[in-house]
């Protein structure tokens, strides 16, 4: 629903806003009329009749400055040197080439200054063109400002952004992995850039301020490592180096082509000159600040550039440098020798902060091409709460993305050239049209008009010839998608046709009805005015919705389980039993194990039918016999599945599905710990990201996931059926020579096959959200655990019918491992498949982890904050992010994976057993409450004795800093619980926190939803 004026405001206030909102461009009238007449009026107040925002002033000079400097540092200057010497022959014309660009850009910026203070709009070319250009010839200004637009969208930024987010890939991947003859192969390139561009679509998405911020902060970054670079080079000069300076300009090319192509490079490097003209409306007082950032960066950054390429030629020879892949990182060798990794990691960074600022030009490029009608008006609007351009940032993220693919950098460059200089050439033009047409304007800087008309003739030449001289398919593309867009021009643009699907979308996002983000059309008027409007009041509290039914209740429950361990545990737990044939028994034991524990969780849940699981149980089941005791068991818990269990599990899962997906993209190639860390950690990022932001997508998701799983698995199965029938059973022969008689190692080799089956439990912590929970909790509990424990059955026969009990030991990955022998040339297919199926449990406990923080703070246990839901996705958003997510980083740093499993192990069965207790308690407490499965008291106290055993036995025999890390951390939550639940002390800091966040994310108190 669109946002009302508070019914307190003056007339004068109202009338105001009324103005500031009113002013519309007039190519987007019709779409105003077309939508107000299928949308119904709002039953509220006053409404704001055009229902605009406006984006706010907040670039001062600094901010200007930094915006160039940050979008020009970036890939060019690691990637252009090869290329400007390949095309100029000579260091000395591969130098000039520099110096020279630098001045074009200089010369360039200036121009665009002079008519950015003379059409002070975003968006740069398209206002200049069709303001320009259209000063001169209407029809012809709207057209060139239409196609520029059309490319700029699809072609222009998108694949500036996809240049600059592989080269930053490239150059960080190649500096965690640490070497050059192993390096990283493309797809993996491929995924970290999709990665990287979706962080940057979050971050500018969220706020202009935090992406502004993050723009300086990544300047100084850049600053500091091109002058890392020159002081290195100096000091060289300063030590005689300088035999490859000599004789500079030997081997000079005669070719004019060439040296046009030098100039694409080197003015590529150089690109970003003009970004500043794309946020006019954000810059404060932009007639001065636009022209003195200019002034102040870009011969600075020329100076910083020449110094650069010198530094490099102070240590690498012409050839050295052409047959590098990575200049930079060869300079670094050379020179740096074991600190040439962290160059490379600040060079990547550096590549990243021009990506960022791309993008944020980008953005303001695209709404401004909506507004003048050249795109469907959702990208027009902006987030109404931050003020963000979202769909429009949204848009170029997703064609980045399509970009990454066409992986061929240098190919790309050229492409982004082409197209880029026609249209630098065509606002040249608009400057010149404008001193004619617009003379009486006032201009802090008048460009003479023979600087333009060369800027014209020099875009001219980048233009044609290179073409002629050597004409490739990007060239081809890039005129065939700029002229595609005729085919959309007329019917769209010129006759103002509407899709109705389009008009609708454009209506629910403008005035604020999507359930899944609140825009507004941003005005192309500038007003400082504070925002006087208030939102319609929310209820204090909100209800988790009943979505999950049976269906999704086994997939979460198989998709939880089937992860990591089946493809982990196989190997400890042949090391404790000693035989195949026990580990086979210990497999299946584990199994019906799960399954009596599963069906007490599921008799308790239906008596206590709350999110959280052992949480609510411990606190209502134990607190019916004894109310503090529960209360202290249920605090315990929550404080160490939030602080231990879950994030541990989580990390250690995500570990897994990074060690075997890199595995199976590198394929012969090793991943280093820290490349497998560092993966990790950008799992876990995408996981809170998508349980984030709707209940619904973690859930398809999850399903998507399961399927995935199950035939990943039934592909191992099968294949081992047909080696059996093919009489490879000698490993199954004989099969329990060498069993183990230590008691010990049997219950740690427990340990091991019951963490295989982590996540029996998982459905219990969202009884809230699922459908007929007294029915569907039992039923999806024996429906899905009998099928995981037949699958890891036969699983783990079709391991041994490869692999005998040495090699199986042997293996750091045993699907791997098994796949090389029986998979032959598609082995790196099923590691991907396995990582994938790791990642879908990772998630569902994610899923369960972040509800049973909500419930935690419900009691009491946490802070309120982490009660509250995410009003609009109704996602616990808190429990997400702040606390299970960022500590499964946390998790992830130290990547031995074993030793989190008896970490693991160790305190969660401390609690199972405790649940078990409480579920006991339940049959004498509330043996009223009706039960659709009523598990016998017997096996109760059965499966209370197993975890009895299972905690104390493996301590006794090994003990470990695992177990008594864990013990103390348990411990240790007595220090809070008296003055924070028992006293209930309350810090200001905390609640101020608490609702700063409430507020800034849009937060709402979970409300218990037994019904």
């Amino acid at each position: 629903m669109g946002k009302v004026v508070s019914p307190n405001l003056s007339k004068v206030e109202s009338d105001s806003i009324s103005r500031h909102r009113r002013g519309q461009s007039p190519t987007t009238d019709h779409r105003h009329k077309s939508i107000s007449s299928i949308t119904p009026s709002d039953p509220l107040t006053v409404t704001l009749p055009a229902d605009e925002f406006t984006l706010q002033r907040h670039l001062g000079l600094p901010s200007g400055v930094c915006l160039i400097i940050g979008v020009i540092i970036g890939a060019g200057i690691f990637i252009s040197p090869k290329q400007v010497l390949a095309n100029t022959g000579s260091v000395g014309l591969c130098l000039t080439v520099w110096a020279v660009s630098g001045v074009i850009a200089l010369l360039g910026a200036l121009c665009y200054a002079d008519i950015g203070t003379v059409i002070p709009r975003n968006g740069a070319e398209v206002a200049y063109l069709k303001e320009g250009i259209g000063s001169v010839h209407p029809l012809a200004g709207d057209i060139s400002a239409y196609l520029y637009n059309w490319a700029n969208t699809f072609i222009l930024k998108p694949a500036s952004v996809s240049i600059l987010t592989i080269t930053f890939a490239e150059y960080f991947l190649l500096g965690i992995m640490g070497s050059k003859a192993c390096g990283p192969p493309k797809e993996l390139i491929i995924i970290t850039a999709i990665f990287i561009i979706l962080i940057l679509v979050n971050i500018n998405s969220l706020s202009v301020s935090a992406a502004n911020r993050l723009n300086i902060i990544f300047v100084v970054c850049k600053v500091l490592t091109v002058m890392t670079v020159i002081i290195v080079g100096f000091i060289r000069l300063g030590q005689g180096k300088t035999e490859h300076l000599e004789n500079a300009f030997e081997g000079t090319t005669t070719k004019l082509s060439g040296i046009a192509l030098a100039f694409y490079n080197g003015l590529f490097a150089y690109d970003g000159w003009n970004s500043l003209n794309s946020v006019t409306e954000e810059l404060k007082n932009p007639k001065r600040n636009l022209w003195l950032s200019i002034v102040l960066a870009l011969p600075t950054l020329t100076i910083l550039y020449v110094f650069t390429n010198i530094s490099y030629f102070t240590v690498l020879s012409k050839h050295e440098l052409l047959v590098s892949d990575a200049v930079a990182l060869s300079w670094g060798d050379l020179v740096l020798k074991s600190g040439a990794r962290a160059l490379v990691i600040l060079i990547s960074i550096s590549a990243l902060g021009s990506a960022n600022g791309t993008l944020f030009a980008a953005s303001r490029n695209c709404m401004v091409g909506a507004q003048y009608g050249y795109l469907p008006e959702v990208f027009a609007c902006i987030q109404s709460k931050r003020l963000t351009p979202l769909p429009s940032i949204a848009l170029q993220g997703f064609i980045a993305i399509i970009f990454c693919f066409v992986y061929d950098i240098e190919s790309l460059i050229d492409f982004f050239s082409f197209a880029a200089w026609i249209f630098y050439g065509l606002t040249f033009f608009a400057t010149l049209c404008c001193k004619s047409t617009k003379k009486n304007v006032e201009r802090v800087l008048s460009a003479p008009v023979p600087l333009i008309v060369f800027m014209i003739i020099v875009s001219i030449y980048l233009v044609i010839a290179p073409v002629i001289a050597d004409p490739q398919y990007g060239y081809l593309s890039a005129a065939a998608l700029i002229l595609s867009g005729l085919i959309f021009y007329y019917p769209f643009v010129y006759l103002k046709m509407d899709f109705k699907i389009i008009t609708s979308n454009d209506s629910v996002h403008r005035h604020g009805q999507s359930v899944i983000i609140e825009n507004r059309r941003a005005s192309t008027k500038f007003n400082n005015q504070p925002e006087l409007l208030t939102a319609e009041s929310p209820k204090d509290e909100v209800v988790l919705k009943r979505r999950l039914g049976l269906f999704s209740g086994v997939c979460i429950v198989i998709g939880t389980i089937i992860g990591s361990g089946i493809f982990i545990s196989p190997k400890s737990i042949l090391e404790e039993t000693k035989s195949v044939g026990l580990c086979l028994i210990i497999w299946t034991i584990c199994g019906l194990i799960s399954i009596l524990g599963a069906l007490c969780y599921a008799e308790i849940g239906a008596v206590i039918p709350r999110n959280g699981a052992e949480v609510a149980y411990l606190k209502e089941g134990i607190g019916s016999v004894h109310e503090r005791t529960g209360d202290i068991l249920a605090y315990l818990f929550i404080w160490t599945s939030t602080l231990i269990t879950i994030p541990s599990t989580i990390a250690v899962i995500s570990l897994t599905f990074s060690r075997y997906f890199l595995s199976g993209v590198m394929g012969d190639c090793e991943p280093s710990k820290e490349l497998v860390t560092l993966f990790a950690i950008f799992t876990i990022l995408m996981l809170i990201n998508i349980n984030a932001i709707s209940v619904s997508a973690a859930n398809r998701l999850n399903i998507i996931f399961v399927i995935c799983k199950v035939l990943t698995i039934m592909t191992v199965i099968i294949v081992g059926l047909v080696r059996i029938g093919q009489g490879h059973t000698l490993n199954l022969k004989h099969s329990f020579d060498g069993t183990t008689t230590k008691p010990f190692g049997v219950a740690l080799a427990f340990y091991k096959g019951l963490f295989a089956y982590g996540g029996w439990n998982n459905l219990n912590s969202v009884t809230e959200e699922l459908k007929n929970p007294k029915r569907n909790l039992w039923l999806s509990v024996v429906l899905g655990l009998p099928s995981v424990i037949v699958l890891y059955v036969l699983t783990n026969i079709s391991y041994f019918t490869v692999m005998n009990k040495v090699e199986l030991l042997s293996s750091d990955a045993v699907a791997v491992t098994w796949a090389q022998v029986a998979l032959g040339p598609v082995v790196r297919a099923l590691p991907i498949l396995i990582s994938i199926s790791a990642l879908g449990s990772a998630s569902a406990i994610l899923f369960g982890g972040a509800r049973c923080c909500m419930v935690g703070a419900q009691y009491g246990y946490l802070p309120e904050l982490f009660a509250c839901v995410q009003s609009q996705r109704l996602t616990p958003l808190p429990g997400v992010v702040l606390l299970v997510g960022f500590l499964a980083i946390a998790y992830s740093i130290p990547s031995d994976l074993y030793a989190l499993i008896d970490f693991f192990s160790f305190s969660v069965w401390i609690f199972y057993g405790l649940t078990f207790v409480a579920t006991l308690c339940c049959k004498f407490t509330k043996k009223d409450v009706q039960r659709m499965i009523n598990v016998p008291i017997p096996l109760v106290i059965v499966i209370i004795l197993i975890s009895i055993y299972l905690i104390i036995v493996p301590v006794i025999s090994y003990p470990s800093v695992g177990f008594l890390i864990a013990a103390l951390v348990i411990l240790f939550g007595l220090v809070f619980y008296y003055p924070f639940v028992y006293r209930k002390i309350e810090l200001q800091l905390m609640k101020k926190t608490s609702s700063s966040c409430q507020v800034f994310f849009k937060l709402q108190r979970g409300q218990i939803n037994i019904e």
